[in-house]
C-alpha cells in the first residue's frame, strides 16, 4: 500500500510539473511583440524572473520598455515583514534599479519609469544616481518617485514625521538631477520646512502629477503657493496646510482636495482654465458667485464631492452648475464615519469641525435656468427625504440632457458595528423593495413635464 500510494503521489507531481513544462513551452512560442506586451505590463522583477523561465525569452528582459520597481515587489514568500526584511527589500529595489539602467542599451526606448521606496539614504542615492544617468543618456518619456514611510501611518510619531522629511531632502539635495526629470511624484508622512515643497516643485520641472499625503511642516501654519507651467493633476490630503493658493497652473486638468483639518478655507484658485475634474472631500465650500468661478470652472466636466455631512442641506452644491456649464457628471457622497467621528465639543472646535447643517446658497440664476450638458448625477447616501428628493427635482428641471440618476444607500463599514453609545445614528430609510422605489419615482417627477422617472436607478 506504501508503495501503491508513494507511486501514486509521484504520478501526481510528474503530471504538474509537466502541466507546467507545457504552459512555459506555449508561452515562449508566443512572437516577442506579443511576448513583450504581456511583460510590460508586470512589475519589473516578476517580468525578469518570467524571462528567466526559457532560453527562448532571456533576451527579453533587456528590451522591457516599462520598469516598474517597487519595494513591495521583493516581501518574503511568508508574507510577513520585519525591520531586517524591510532593510533588504529596499536594497533589493535599489540594486535592481542600478542594474537594470545600468546594462540597458541606449537604443533601447524607455517609456515608463516607475520605482517605490523608502527612505534609506544610501539606497536612495544608488537610485538617484542610476535614475539621473538614464535620464542623461535615454529618451525617457515619464519617471516616477513614489516615496513611502516604513510605518504605517497609525504607528508614525511627529519624530517620525520630521525624520522622513529630512532624509528627503538629504536625498533631494544629493540627487537634483533626477528629480528634474520626474513626471510624477508621491510624498507621504512627511514635515518639512516651509520652502521645502516649493522648492522640490520648482525643481521638477518636467513634473505632471503630484501628490502630497500627510504633509506637514515646521511650522504651525504652511501658506503653499503652487505656480508650475506643466502639472496635469494635484493630490493633496489631510495635510498640516491653512492655505494652499493655486496661483498659476495654466495645465492643471484634475484636482483632488481631500480630509482637510483646517477651519477656515483652504484652497484658493487663480489661472487655472483648463481644470475638467475637481474632487473634494470633507472640505467645507463656501458657495460664491458663480459668475466669479465662471473662470475656474468653465471647463469642468466631472464632479466628485465626497462625505458631506448627514443633515446637511445639498442644495447649495447646485451652484456648481450655474458656475461650470460644460459639467457632464456629478458624484455626491453624503455619509458620516461614525466610528471615526470626534463628538467631545471641545475637541471638534480646536480640530476644525463645524457644527452646521446648511449653508446659506441663494441662485443668481435667472428664473428658467437651463443646464445642457450634464448627463449623469450618482447620490451615496440618499435617504427619502425633501433635503434629496428637493435636489433632485431641481437638478432634473435644470439639466435639460439629464439621462441617468443612480442612487446608493448610505455606506456602512464592518468597523462602525460597535459605536460608542453617545452617538445616535438614525436607520436608513433607503427603499428597499420596487414599491417604494416606484413611488418615489412618481413623487420625484410629479409635476415635471420634461422629466422622466425612468432615469432614476435604485442601486444595491
Amino acid at each position: 500500500m506504501k508503495n501503491k500510494k508513494g507511486s501514486r503521489r509521484n504520478s501526481n507531481k510528474s503530471a504538474a510539473h509537466n502541466n507546467h513544462l507545457l504552459a512555459v513551452d506555449r508561452f515562449t512560442k508566443l512572437p516577442d511583440d506579443l511576448l513583450l506586451n504581456i511583460l510590460n505590463r508586470l512589475n519589473t522583477p516578476h517580468a525578469v524572473r518570467t524571462c528567466l523561465l526559457s532560453k527562448r525569452t532571456l533576451h527579453l528582459r533587456h528590451l522591457l520598455s516599462n520598469l516598474h520597481v517597487w519595494v513591495t515587489s521583493f516581501v518574503p514568500d511568508c508574507g510577513y515583514v520585519t525591520f531586517k526584511d524591510l532593510i533588504r527589500m529596499n536594497a533589493a529595489v535599489a540594486d535592481a534599479t542600478d542594474n537594470v539602467l545600468t546594462f540597458r542599451s541606449q537604443e533601447i526606448p524607455l517609456r515608463q519609469l516607475s520605482i517605490g521606496f523608502f527612505l534609506k539614504y544610501y539606497d536612495c542615492l544608488t537610485l538617484g544616481k542610476a535614475v539621473a544617468r538614464a535620464m542623461a543618456t535615454h529618451n525617457l518619456h515619464n519617471a516616477e518617485f513614489i516615496i513611502v514611510p516604513e510605518k504605517m501611518l497609525q504607528y508614525c510619531t511627529i519624530d517620525d514625521h520630521r525624520r522622513n522629511g529630512k532624509h528627503l531632502m538629504t536625498f533631494f539635495d544629493a540627487c537634483t538631477d533626477a528629480f528634474a526629470g520626474l513626471t510624477r511624484l508621491y510624498l507621504r508622512n512627511l514635515k518639512l520646512a516651509e520652502n521645502d515643497i516649493p522648492n522640490i516643485i520648482a525643481t521638477c520641472k518636467r513634473l505632471e502629477y503630484l501628490r502630497l499625503s500627510m504633509c506637514q511642516t515646521e511650522d504651525s501654519v504652511l501658506h503653499l503657493q503652487v505656480e508650475h507651467p506643466r502639472l496635469v493633476e494635484l493630490d493633496i490630503s489631510s495635510a498640516g496646510l491653512e492655505l494652499v493658493e493655486l496661483n498659476s497652473l495654466p495645465n492643471l486638468k484634475r484636482l483632488v482636495f481631500s480630509l482637510w483639518l483646517c477651519p477656515q478655507e483652504p484652497l484658493s484658485f487663480g489661472n487655472i482654465p483648463l481644470l475638467s475634474s475637481l474632487s473634494l472631500t470633507n472640505v467645507w465650500v463656501q458657495p460664491g458667485c458663480p459668475k466669479l468661478l465662471s473662470p475656474v470652472l468653465q471647463n469642468l466636466q466631472f464632479l466628485n464631492l465626497e462625505k458631506l455631512p448627514e443633515g446637511c442641506d445639498i442644495a447649495w452644491t447646485r451652484f456648481f452648475l450655474e458656475a461650470a456649464p460644460n459639467l457632464k457628471e456629478v458624484c455626491i457622497t453624503v455619509w458620516d464615519h461614525w466610528c471615526d467621528m470626534e463628538i467631545d465639543k471641545v475637541e471638534r472646535e480646536e480640530q476644525g469641525y463645524c457644527d452646521k447643517t446648511n449653508v446659506e446658497w441663494e441662485s443668481s440664476a435667472p428664473d428658467g435656468f437651463r443646464h445642457h450638458n450634464l448627463t449623469k448625477l450618482t447620490i451615496y447616501g440618499f435617504q427619502p427625504n425633501e433635503n434629496f428628493m428637493g435636489y433632485m427635482r431641481h437638478v432634473m428641471e435644470a439639466a435639460v440632457n439629464l439621462e441617468e440618476i443612480s442612487l446608493y444607500d448610505r455606506k456602512v463599514l464592518e468597523c462602525c458595528e460597535d459605536l460608542d453609545p453617545k452617538i445616535e445614528v438614525a436607520p436608513s430609510r433607503y427603499p428597499q423593495v420596487i414599491e417604494e422605489q416606484e413611488l418615489l419615482r412618481e413623487q420625484i417627477t410629479e409635476g415635471l413635464v420634461m422629466a422622466s422617472p425612468h432615469i432614476i436607478h435604485f442601486r444595491s
